[in-house]
């Protein structure tokens, strides 16, 4: 079989550039490439790739309350983040247990005490 018409090969170049389209995303709303969220103002732009499907801008006037706490998988320990809006929608996204990750953390704690969010705190 010609390795030109493998459709494991399409896919694999469809995921590619899906990725690559969310990332090039991210430096327009003014964030860095590899962070997963940043906070211009009274928003949370929300960097998760793949696992955060859909709207990925929250104003902090939409948030209802957030949960953190931690989980472990195949790739390490990792922190998730569980947004529950007034409009009964949740956003998830996780943070890296690393030294940057934690001041990731420290931040968003510091803009949701700001804005009056309630932060539940699990693990």
């Amino acid at each position: 079989m010609n390795p030109l018409f493998n459709p494991f090969n399409y896919l694999l170049l469809a995921v590619c550039a899906f990725w690559l389209f969310r990332r090039i995303s991210i430096l327009q709303t003014g964030g860095k490439f590899w962070e997963p969220f940043h906070i211009v103002g009274d928003t949370l732009y929300i960097h998760a790739a793949f696992y955060c499907i859909g709207r990925r801008v929250v104003p902090f006037s939409e948030m209802a309350s957030v949960q953190i706490s931690q989980g472990s998988g195949r790739g390490g320990r990792r922190y998730i983040v569980k947004i529950r809006r007034k409009k009964g929608i949740t956003k998830y996204f996780m943070i890296g247990v690393n030294k940057r990750g934690l001041q990731k953390l420290e931040e968003l704690k510091k803009a949701l005490k700001k804005h009056r969010v309630g932060v539940k705190e699990w693990g």
